[in-house]
Formats: structure tokens, C-alpha cells, sequence
């Protein structure tokens, strides 16, 4: 798992075009916890967020010393519930 800096660190390396593209479409996807209008934000905000990049950072560590702890989240597991 990348930290949230990674991520936006990526995005941002990303041509307009596709980023106007992942604040279109991204919202469909989860509409509840990104609102069309936040993801503009986020984009044009080029303040650093480290204290969620650490607790990204803290689980991707926990994630490294117990995966069998977290669930497994891929096309299999989502197709099952209903």
C-alpha cells in the first residue's frame, strides 16, 4: 500500500486531462466518501497531509507483520455478497 503523499504525489504527475478524469469518475464509484467537489479540492491543494500519510503508513506496517488479520478484498470476495 503507497502512502496517501504517494498517491497524490502521482496524481499530480498525471496530465489535466486525467486528472479531471479521476474527479469525474471516482466520485460514481464512492459517491458517499468522495464528493465531486472535494476531489477539486484535493487536487488543487498542494498542502502535504502527513498525518494521514503516517496512519496509511502505521497499516501498511501492521498490514507487513499480520496480513491473515485483514480481510482479502478482491473480485471473488466482493462477488459473493449480495
Amino acid at each position: 500500500m503507497k502512502s496517501l503523499l504517494e498517491i497524490e504525489q502521482a496524481i499530480a504527475k498525471l496530465p489535466k486531462k486525467f486528472q479531471r478524469q479521476l474527479v469525474r469518475d471516482i466520485p460514481g464509484i464512492c459517491p458517499d466518501a468522495f464528493p465531486a467537489r472535494g476531489w477539486e479540492t484535493i487536487l488543487n491543494d498542494a498542502a502535504p497531509r502527513a498525518g494521514v500519510s503516517f496512519l496509511l503508513d502505521d497499516l501498511d506496517a501492521a498490514y507487513k507483520s499480520n496480513p491473515g488479520k485483514f480481510p482479502a478484498l478482491n473480485e471473488d470476495s466482493l462477488s459473493e455478497r449480495k
